[in-house]
């Protein structure tokens, strides 16, 4: 119910960010899990239960467009990758307290204790500023600059105003409308309506990241660990693990939690590409051998869904598959499931970047439900060992689109990834060309980047 509900939280998200702004947005995110907490910790019958998972299903989907694009609008290019991938090891790192707390006390209690995380959220996000982007779009290029100087550190106007001049001119291109390609504060256009944002995702520079950051996703949902996460305990038993499945589960969270902890520190020396190549290779041959273990030690009329005493195995066989679970947990949360959501903040152009984070990620919990929902059809049609065997397989098929279609956005500027996507033979090199004519017109034209009907540089830049 969480999964199935999570999509229509990311749309509403990414229809508020943008008119809001990021922080309030990231505020309002927080009112359905006070609310689901609450009655989780004082529910006295089952569908109080269904409705709080109701809405920590909306709250989990409403949380992303603002809280990603936020990230991606805050960061510098050469740390917005290390920046985003906290978000994944805040994600572990719940899943391994709740997992935790779950095993040493009641799940009232646990509830109470969560609730607290919203409550604080809400109070720390007031001492943060709006984004430098969204103020700019909002023509208020002086609280644009005092948010920058508060982000960099506190620092004096001077010391950024060339990044500051940056996000001036990137904002005269991102922000135009299209009809005048005047400022959208100031061109007396209406907004674009809902279906009009739609048809927006058609465009090359959008359709090109939508359906990369989508690939992703499906690649990184069907075929990682997220379709067996919650059947682990009886997937676990079924394969006579040597330990109990239940602290197993604790340890596998916690192994993503690491694991998210690595991605975060060496993304910027190896890249997104080449970390993902590694997580998916990864990934799959722990899912092969899987398949490969259970082929030789399990029955294959067997499931994870039936009552069955573990397999008796000679030696110390059945630490074969803990090792794998263990390899399978750890490869698909270093770079498999923290990537897409990486590319998710950098990959779409300003003007639409807040509505398409949302649309993205509704159709990502879409692709979660699918997973999860079809795990038991799956492996009632395949049997254990096939569907190991199908994961395997799928995510070599992944790894081989990604190797093709799969660039490297690492240490690049929004400005640079935008005018990447635009032209489909555009190369990084032709940016800097791009970029550089740009600003040569600005300066014979005499126009300031600050201006709202700066032709030169819309047209220089398509």
């Amino acid at each position: 119910m969480g999964f199935i509900f999570q999509p229509l939280g990311s749309v509403f998200s990414g229809l508020v960010s943008e008119p809001l702004g990021r922080k309030k947005a990231m505020i309002l995110v927080n009112i359905p899990h006070i609310i689901a907490w609450t009655m989780l910790y004082f529910t006295s019958s089952l569908e109080e239960i269904y409705i709080a998972a109701v809405l920590l299903g909306l709250g989990v989907g409403f949380m992303e467009a603002p809280i990603i694009t936020y990230v991606g609008e805050i960061s510098q290019a050469s740390i917005r990758g290390i920046l985003t991938s906290c978000a994944g090891i805040a994600a572990m790192l719940g899943l391994f307290t709740v997992f935790l707390l779950g095993s040493i006390m009641t799940w009232r209690e646990v509830a109470l204790i969560c609730l607290s995380v919203p409550l604080t959220t809400v109070i720390a996000i007031c001492f943060v500023p709006e984004t430098p982007m969204w103020l700019l779009s909002k023509n208020r290029p002086d609280d644009a600059l005092k948010s920058l100087q508060w982000l960099r550190g506190w620092v004096p106007a001077k010391n950024v105003e060339k990044e500051f001049a940056e996000m001036q001119r990137y904002n005269v291109y991102s922000s135009s409308c299209g009809s005048c390609q005047k400022s959208k504060s100031v061109c007396e256009h209406p907004a674009p309506t809902f279906l009009q944002k739609l048809k927006e995702l058609l465009r090359k520079r959008n359709l090109k990241p939508f359906v990369l950051a989508l690939m992703c996703f499906a690649i990184s949902q069907f075929f990682g660990i997220t379709p067996i996460r919650p059947y682990m305990v009886q997937i676990f038993t079924i394969y006579g693990l040597p330990i109990d499945a239940n602290w197993a589960t604790t340890i596998i969270a916690l192994l993503g939690m690491l694991a998210n902890v690595v991605c975060t520190c060496i993304i910027k020396v190896t890249g997104k590409r080449k970390l993902w190549m590694v997580s998916m290779t990864g990934a799959s041959l722990s899912c092969l051998a899987l398949g490969t273990y259970a082929y030789n030690f399990i029955p294959a009329e067997w499931s994870s869904f039936d009552k069955h005493e573990p397999i008796a195995v000679e030696g110390n066989v059945n630490y074969i598959p803990m090792i794998l679970f263990f390899t399978l947990a750890f490869f698909s949360s270093v770079g498999l499931s923290p990537i897409p959501w990486i590319l998710l903040s950098e990959v779409f152009p300003f003007k639409s970047r807040a509505f398409a984070t949302g649309i993205t990620a509704a159709i990502n919990y879409i692709f979660a439900f699918i997973s999860v929902k079809t795990y038991l059809n799956f492996e009632t049609w395949f049997s254990l060992y096939g569907i190991m065997w199908y994961y395997g397989i799928g995510g070599v098929c992944g790894l081989f689109f990604m190797y093709k279609f799969l660039p490297e956005t690492e240490n690049r500027t929004l400005e640079d990834i935008e005018l990447y996507f635009t032209d489909s033979k555009r190369k990084w090199t032709d940016i800097k060309i791009v970029k550089q004519i740009s600003k040569e017109t600005n300066n014979r034209d005499g126009n300031s980047v600050t201006g709202c009907d700066n032709k030169a540089f819309v047209q220089n830049s398509h």
